[in-house]
């Protein structure tokens, strides 16, 4: 009897042995699955935190280092409704008030807030929605300058309203580029906004391309001259897209240029470069050089080696390229010609940023 009471003894004991080596390697096995899984998917991006907060995103890109993000969910009360969406989208355009006013630095609050603590705008939610789902497509493609950036309204009807909203938000192209286009006389250097100056040179030395073009890399340009003692206005100035620039003459001695914002700009090689402009008032009837061409109006201009015409003449600038100083260029800025061995008057070119 006491050896089968034993033998038993001896037997459950084997059980109770086994099952706790075969638990000890389950759960070493499981561990290392663990470990594989964990190097797998940080092999392969990144893994989150679960017990992260909703607006905290803990990321390993293959290492131990972890970071927060910047970015987190603002909840905005527009007109009553509740709309929620990223920092991100609320600053896709940095220099904007929208953008000043979310960024996390901002210690200055220039919004309202409603009874629940929410930031309120008293816009029309639709627009603002709207302006929202641009901004999306902003964020998308930084490459963009804010100047380029045209903001539509979802219709007709709204646009009075949504165009309030995006001057109200500092969005509209003026607030980042002014001029855009166009030609002016007597513009004030302080009313330039998002010019910088890339390039001067008085008119009695050569004009360096080679320099201007290495340092004025940039989508748009402002062309102008001035007295040397004027360094708070330009006399002419001109705008125009690089392309635009450097449309090149057919012949030597007369060349025809597209006007387009009331400007048209021209390039002969070792000539001349400059630009012709015209009132907004003026018409392609009111000038015998002028005439239209597929919808659009073009002027003919007589090079030697400048343009010397008298009309519109405060509207007109050219420069020389030839390369002696004592070239007879016929150099002009508006009405003031034969500037080209003057060193009393300036060329200054700006570049859009």
């Amino acid at each position: 009897m006491f050896s089968k009471l034993l033998s038993i003894l001896l037997v459950t004991i084997c059980v109770i042995l086994i099952c706790k080596a075969a638990s000890i390697d389950l759960k070493s096995s499981e561990e290392n699955v663990s470990e594989e899984v964990l190097v797998l998917t940080e092999t392969h991006g990144f893994w989150k935190n679960k017990d992260a907060k909703r607006n905290t995103t803990l990321v390993h890109w293959g290492n131990d280092t972890s970071e927060t993000s910047d970015d987190d969910v603002i909840e905005i009360n527009v007109g009553g409704e509740i709309i929620s969406t990223l920092r991100s989208t609320l600053t896709a355009v940095p220099k904007s008030k929208l953008a000043k006013m979310f960024m996390k630095n901002n210690e200055t609050e220039l919004y309202l807030r409603d009874n629940m603590g929410a930031v309120f705008f008293d816009y029309n939610p639709v627009q603002f929605n709207y302006l929202l789902d641009q901004l999306r497509t902003i964020k998308r493609n930084p490459e963009i300058p804010a100047y380029a950036v045209d903001f539509q309204a979802p219709n007709e009807d709204l646009k009075a309203n949504f165009t309030a909203m995006i001057i109200d938000f500092q969005l509209n192209p003026d607030a980042f580029l002014s001029p855009m286009k166009g030609v002016h006389l007597s513009l004030t250097t302080n009313s330039l906004i998002g010019w910088d100056e890339c390039y001067r040179s008085t008119y009695d030395m050569p004009l360096d391309l080679k320099s201007l073009v290495t340092s004025c890399k940039s989508v748009k340009l402002l062309v102008g001259c001035r007295p040397t003692e004027n360094k708070t206005m330009l006399t002419l100035a001109g705008v125009g897209q690089w392309n635009d620039l450097v449309q090149t003459c057919a012949s030597y001695h007369e060349c025809q240029i597209e006007m387009e914002d009331n400007i048209g700009f021209y390039y002969v090689s070792s000539q001349a470069w400059g630009f012709a402009g015209r009132p907004e008032t003026s018409s392609p009837n009111s000038n015998p050089t002028m005439h239209l061409y597929n919808g659009k109006s073009r002027d003919t201009l007589s090079l030697n080696p400048c343009d010397s015409s008298s009309q519109y003449s405060e509207y007109r600038l050219c420069w020389s390229l030839r390369s002696s100083s004592n070239r007879g260029g016929g150099d002009r800025c508006g009405s003031m010609k034969n500037l080209h061995n003057d060193a009393d008057w300036e060329r200054i070119v700006y570049r859009a940023i």
